[in-house]
């Protein structure tokens, strides 16, 4: 599998609905997601960090990096629900060798929410592990 936006996409929501399959998930932020738990995926950044680029800067080195955020309605086992769902996510990141750098917990009193965020480093015919 070759990098691809949708294909990452793909390979993170089948593994949570595989594990949870009533999760709503959407590839943008959402004001209020239609149904709960859910699970925003999108891709936040892709770049090409100054400390990758050779001195011709001929090479095809970039960095990826995606936000997920799993987000559940208030309820006794909302934030382990919601942990067990962002597991899921975690591991299927993982696999693709994507690393968390950051995870983030908000609970508004209406719902619980983790935001977690993955990178890696894509080169030039680099290609993605098949799932």
């Amino acid at each position: 599998m070759t990098y691809s936006r949708n294909a990452i996409y793909t390979t993170i929501v089948n593994a949570i609905r595989a594990e949870f399959p009533n999760t709503y998930c959407a590839s943008r932020l959402v004001a209020k997601p239609s149904s709960f738990p859910a699970c925003l995926i999108h891709e936040i950044d892709r770049n090409r960090p100054v400390q990758y680029t050779q001195i011709d800067f001929e090479d095809n080195q970039w960095e990826s990096t995606y936000e997920i955020q799993v987000v559940r309605a208030k309820a006794n086992t909302a934030a382990t629900e919601a942990y067990n769902i962002m597991d899921v996510a975690r591991k299927a990141f993982s696999d693709l060798y994507y690393r968390e750098f950051s995870e983030t917990n908000i609970d508004n009193g209406d719902a619980f929410t983790i935001i977690g965020r993955f990178r890696r480093v894509i080169g030039g015919g680099d290609t993605m592990p098949t799932t």
